[in-house]
């Protein structure tokens, strides 16, 4: 049986001192999670871990800025979370729901040896969604 990390945010658990993830698809998501809002230099011991999303906040909302945060997503994907199949990064940011000033990243991947398709969705850099 693999080993899961802990749920963040950490609880106390009722088999181990923490709550741990339960599957691989809820390891993975934390996983991508902690790569996109890390910012490069913030991880002492690897400091090019990380996209660093809050860098991209006052950037212009543009096709050179998006395409930058797409290439960045790619980069650190494939090289720090390599048991995913990355199917496709979208930035959508001229949507009815969504503000002029905003941006929505959806990732579209699968799951190495798995036959479904997944979609971990940020809004604002705090408001994480999976699907």
């Amino acid at each position: 049986m693999p080993i899961y990390g802990p749920r963040w945010p950490l609880k106390v658990g009722r088999e181990d001192t923490y709550e741990l993830n339960v599957n691989l698809k809820s390891q993975i998501n934390y996983n991508l999670k902690c790569v996109l809002l890390t910012h490069p230099g913030e991880n002492i011991s690897d400091p090019s871990y990380g996209v660093g999303l809050h860098f991209f906040l006052f950037e212009l909302n543009n096709g050179i800025t998006r395409d930058e945060i797409i290439r960045s997503i790619e980069e650190q994907v494939s090289y720090y979370v390599p048991q995913i199949f990355l199917k496709e990064v979208i930035i959508e940011s001229d949507s009815a729901d969504i503000d002029e000033n905003s941006l929505v990243i959806k990732i579209i991947y699968s799951i190495e040896n798995q036959v479904s398709e997944f979609v971990l969705e940020m809004g604002d850099v705090g408001n994480i969604g999976y699907t």
